[in-house]
């Protein structure tokens, strides 16, 4: 049991040691509407996120000289095709950036740079109804091992471990420019042999997330959304022993998205978790994507 403030520093100082946060792949209002075949998509995301407290699984908070701020981008490839009477769409996604002002109880963590892991993703619809537009898609992402991570640092923009999160997404367009999109995950993680002091091995319990999106086209290039995700499980445990992390939190979101030509979209996105256990909640994050079709 932690006793003393300082018990409960040293026990999240160990548990981040043990391996940044991980989350689902997080979708927007919009993914699971297919393209035709043959399209392709180049998407540009820039995201930057600050938290300014640390709540333990047993939901005692850290706040004071607590915090840690990220940026990341992330260059995403789609392209879609028809086989065998299924919409498929094959995806590679590249994230890169810089985790900073970190700090828990006054303590300050050294900053970490570099490339993410790397994820490769297909999504298989296999309910593809124009007509009542209805669309109903499975998505399986596979997380590679080869970003940057360096043993025994607190931050880390890689996870060195295997993780897959199987995704599976329905999107109903209503009437009048209304659309509701629901999606669901389930997340599987890999050992890391490499965690806590370099030579200790992580593991961690399934997580899963639920995220709902209702969007509104209400112009002919414009669309707006407001949205909500719920995350659970994921307790992590280091060397046997349970770290006090994991990954439960709830998010509320909204989106406004407007196509400048025919081809070209940008899109802005705000998020703010309103309540978590086991990890630094996110006071704001916010997100700007740009969407090339060709």
């Amino acid at each position: 049991m932690i006793r003393s403030f300082k018990d409960i520093v040293l026990a999240v100082f160990c548990a981040m040691l043990a391996g940044s946060p991980a989350w689902a792949a997080d979708v927007n209002s919009g993914d699971y509407l297919p393209a035709p075949a043959g399209t392709n998509l180049l998407v540009f995301y820039s995201q930057y996120a600050t938290r300014d407290e640390y709540v333990s699984a047993s939901g005692q908070t850290i706040s004071n000289g607590t915090g840690l701020d990220s940026y990341v981008n992330i260059l995403r490839y789609v392209h879609y095709f028809d086989i065998g009477g299924f919409t498929v769409a094959p995806q590679v996604l590249i994230p890169a950036g810089t985790l900073y002002n970190g700090r828990l109880g006054g303590a300050p963590f050294e900053a970490a740079a570099g490339l993410g892991d790397p994820i490769l993703a297909t999504t298989v619809w296999v309910v593809n109804n124009k007509a009542t537009q209805t669309y109903i898609g499975i998505m399986p992402y596979l997380f590679l091992p080869v970003g940057q991570y360096s043993a025994g640092d607190v931050l880390n923009l890689g996870e060195n471990r295997w993780k897959l999160d199987l995704q599976a997404g329905w999107y109903q367009g209503l009437t009048n420019g209304v659309a509701l999109q629901l999606t669901g995950d389930a997340i599987w993680y890999g050992d890391n042999g490499r965690a806590g002091n370099g030579t200790q091995t992580l593991s961690q319990d399934p997580t899963y997330q639920l995220q709902a999106w209702l969007s509104y086209a209400f112009a002919p290039t414009w669309s707006a959304a407001v949205g909500y995700s719920q995350f659970w499980g994921g307790t992590e445990y280091l060397a046997g022993v349970p770290t006090g992390n994991e990954t439960e939190r709830s998010q509320v979101r909204f989106e406004l998205s407007k196509f400048i030509t025919p081809t070209f979209q940008v899109l802005g996105l705000v998020q703010r978790d309103v309540a978590t256990s086991g990890g630094f909640p996110e006071a704001f994050r916010g997100t700007v994507r740009l969407l090339q079709v060709f």
